[in-house]
């Protein structure tokens, strides 16, 4: 704004210096080009004596002059308070882009942080709160993909695809004892070989508690052989104890136990181990691997037997002596309690795995493959895909 008013007094000057020059020349006095200058800074201004009309076109520039001035000033200031509304329509605007990122990252169950995160990784409830500096923000806690959510329909897919590409015919049974979840495939009567034991272990437990049958050392003794070491001969002697000196009558009451604790039909003993002598020639010994997964649940949960006793049978399963197979595939530190039983063209293995993010059951009986090792092998393929799934 000076510098506007210093250039206003420039020209104000000029013009009084020509037109004095101009009064001069009118008024006869000497203003010729040679010296004209010179004339007009000698003469004293106020000793001038102008023509009217001259002296009017003076008093108006004059005027013009302090209007331009005071026009120049206003607009000074105009502009000032126009700068001083544009910082602060910027200050605005930059606060309420401030507020705006502030509300969108105040925790909330629907706010996301601005990240490419498809829709079908899955959304688990509550807000997960993270702190930057005094900020903090929320969102709603989303599955990554190494976190994907898990269900029990995508693990049977996977293992039903998997013993799509095995000879031999396959039932597997899988349940999640943390959720209750649970598949089998191809649900029917299998050769049974050693796992028909634990059904006969469930026959003699239930004749202690019903009176039928006195519980002693030697009775224990050979429990343990068959279930931890599946021994034929011990299993053979308990289902003649359990008749009443009479196999047929023994190989009865294990069927009767079957019945009564509400397994299917397709679970059937006909024989007893390795001795002509207990065989009753109808059939061979069938079991169907829901029915397997059931009965090794109500030990887990102490349904149908004492805390105590249940605590027992466990413990014999736990120490059981063929690890080979559903073991085989799973982390040294990892505990299972299994049955297993195997014949020459059957491999079975039944158990309850009690592993980091859930204890879950499962249950491989195989029959009619080409090679004994490579079944065995695929059980325990079998249960490490299971495993790692579920973990």
């Amino acid at each position: 704004m000076k510098k506007t008013l210093d250039n206003g007094k420039k020209k104000k000057s000029h013009l009084i210096r020509i037109t004095a020059c101009a009064g001069l020349v009118l008024a006869g006095l000497p203003c010729i080009s040679g010296y004209a200058e010179e004339s007009a800074a000698a003469v004293d201004e106020s000793a001038l004596t102008l023509p009217e009309e001259l002296a009017a076109q003076i008093a108006r520039l004059d005027g013009l002059e302090a209007e331009t001035e005071t026009e120049t000033e206003a607009e000074t200031e105009t502009e000032m308070e126009t700068e001083t509304e544009t910082e602060e329509e910027t200050v605005d605007e930059n606060e309420q882009a401030l507020q705006g990122f502030l509300k969108s990252v105040r925790l909330g169950e629907d706010f996301q942080i601005p990240m490419a995160m498809p829709e079908e990784w899955g959304t688990l409830p509550g807000p997960v709160t993270y702190s930057c500096g005094q900020l903090s923000i929320g969102r709603a806690e989303r599955v990554h993909p190494w976190q994907q959510v898990k269900s029990m329909e995508e693990l049977e897919s996977l293992v039903q695809e998997t013993i799509d590409g095995y000879d031999g015919t396959w039932s597997v049974y899988v349940k999640n004892l943390n959720t209750d979840e649970s598949f089998v495939i191809n649900d029917q009567p299998m050769k049974s070989a050693s796992v028909m034991k634990l059904f006969i272990m469930g026959t003699v437990y239930t004749a202690f508690e019903e009176g039928e049958l006195e519980r002693t050392d030697e009775i224990m003794s050979l429990v343990n052989a068959m279930i931890s070491y599946s021994d034929n001969a011990s299993s053979n002697q308990l289902l003649y104890i359990l008749g009443d000196s009479s196999y047929a009558d023994g190989i009865a009451k294990v069927n009767e136990f079957i019945q009564s604790h509400g397994y299917s039909e397709m679970t059937v003993e006909y024989n007893g181990f390795s001795n002509s002598a207990t065989n009753s020639g109808n059939g061979i010994n069938q079991v169907a691997a829901k029915d397997v997964g059931q009965l090794l649940e109500d030990i887990y949960r102490r349904t149908w037997m004492s805390r105590a006793v249940s605590n027992e049978m466990e413990e014999m399963l736990l120490d059981q002596h063929t690890r080979y197979k559903i073991p085989a595939g799973l982390p040294d530190d990892v505990l299972c309690a299994n049955k297993t039983g195997e014949m020459s063209d059957t491999q079975n293995d039944a158990a309850i795995i009690y592993s980091d993010e859930c204890d879950y059951i499962l249950v491989v009986l195989s029959n009619g493959w080409s090679s004994t090792d490579t079944a065995i092998s695929r059980i325990a393929e079998l249960s490490a895909l299971v495993y790692e799934y579920l973990n």
